[in-house]
């Protein structure tokens, strides 16, 4: 009996840290890491500087956890992000802290632009009007510019208790059992 019970014991120790789950990400690959560059740099617009929210420059970061860009990618993908600075330097906005005042004709220039980047990774680009979303190959959200809602606690899996209260219910049988063989309950 001790021996099933020392075999019960083994089995719950290695399976219980197997059925938590574990997410590890991927690595940022240097072409990766070039086009985020780009999209941290600063751009002079009169005088001020403007840059991309950090929000989005995360959102891009955990995609490129999921994806490989290879060089030639991340280069037609940066040369798309040159087009778009040089649309912002040579506009006649006043502010940098809403792209909103930006003339039409160059609102949709960054728009085809962005399109164009999206697409070499095989994902799309749809502005609804007031918001950007772009999915990736698989048709999964992978970026949103509405404001974003934090999620908080924790994520639920079960698993675990299920597996422990489980191997709890069989421990107490055992022990029932050979306490009963024993002779241990008074009647």
């Amino acid at each position: 009996m001790k021996k099933i019970i020392a075999v019960v014991i083994a089995v719950l120790l290695l399976t219980l840290p197997m059925s938590l789950s574990a997410f590890a990400a991927g690595e940022i690959n240097e072409s990766e890491k070039n086009i985020l560059d780009e999209l941290y740099e600063k751009v002079a617009i009169n005088g001020k500087k403007f840059i991309v929210p950090t929000e989005y420059v995360v959102q891009a970061e955990n995609y490129f956890k999921t994806v490989d860009i290879d060089p030639t990618q991340a280069a037609e993908i940066i040369t798309y992000i040159d087009q778009g600075k040089e649309i912002l330097i040579n506009s006649d906005i006043k502010s940098t802290t809403n792209l909103k005042v930006l003339p039409v004709p160059d609102k949709q220039k960054l728009l085809d632009l962005g399109k164009k980047a999206v697409a070499v990774t095989g994902g799309t680009l749809v502005y609804d009007g007031s918001h950007v979303k772009i999915t990736n190959s698989q048709a999964q959200l992978v970026f949103d510019s509405a404001p974003i809602i934090k999620q908080t606690g924790v994520e639920a899996d079960f698993t675990a208790v299920i597996i422990a209260a489980s191997a709890a219910a069989v421990l107490f049988g055992a022990a029932v059992v050979v306490a009963k063989k024993r002779g241990l309950f008074a009647k």
